[in-house]
């Protein structure tokens, strides 16, 4: 099987690279009796008017060597013109790093300048007055606080315990009840 899809992809290869000689050659373009267009890389058949589409070009190695000169001077241009601008590029960016360093530098001082200031005039900001450990201010209640003897909202009162009566096991008495199930009396 490997063999036959070689050979496959062989002759499509050649295919394709036949299909792409009819390029080089005239075109023409004509329209029957029937006014059927024809498109075709050989000459139309007598009676019928054509119009050629394309001549073909025959090669000129001296214009093709001219032709190659000229793409690659374009292409030495861009690529220069691309290394031109990400010099700029460059060359911005660090102008832009050097401004924000030294603007960083300024800010630095100015407030290494405020710190020395503030020891001089001996303030040092906000005054926070102490405090004896557990001191609370006036009126001041924790989170969750009752006064005694008030209940939560969702308070009811627990209920008694249900005292179930134990199972009997066979030929046993219940306790207090006569055999019948009814309540001895005494």
């Amino acid at each position: 099987m490997p063999t036959s899809v070689r050979t496959t992809g062989g002759l499509i290869i050649l295919l394709i690279l036949w299909s792409g000689l009819p390029a080089l050659a005239e075109l023409y373009h004509w329209t029957d009796a029937d006014g059927v267009r024809h498109y075709a890389n050989t000459p139309p058949p007598k009676g019928a008017k054509a119009i050629v589409l394309q001549e073909e070009i025959p090669y000129d190695p001296e214009t093709d060597e001219n032709r190659r000169a000229q793409e690659d001077a374009m292409l030495q241009e861009r690529a220069s013109a691309e290394t031109q601008r990400r010099l700029e590029d460059a060359e911005r960016e660090a102008e832009e790093a050097r401004r924000e360093a030294e603007a960083a530098n300024r800010k630095a001082d100015q407030l290494e300048k405020d710190l020395a200031d503030q020891d001089d005039n001996g303030s040092y900001g906000t005054y926070y007055p102490r405090r004896r450990p557990g001191y609370r201010p006036p009126g001041y209640r924790p989170p969750g606080y009752r006064p005694p003897g008030q209940r939560p909202p969702s308070w009811r009162p627990k209920p008694e315990p249900y005292d179930a009566p134990t199972p009997r096991q066979p030929g046993q008495q219940p306790r207090g009840n006569s055999p019948e199930g009814r309540p001895r009396s005494k």
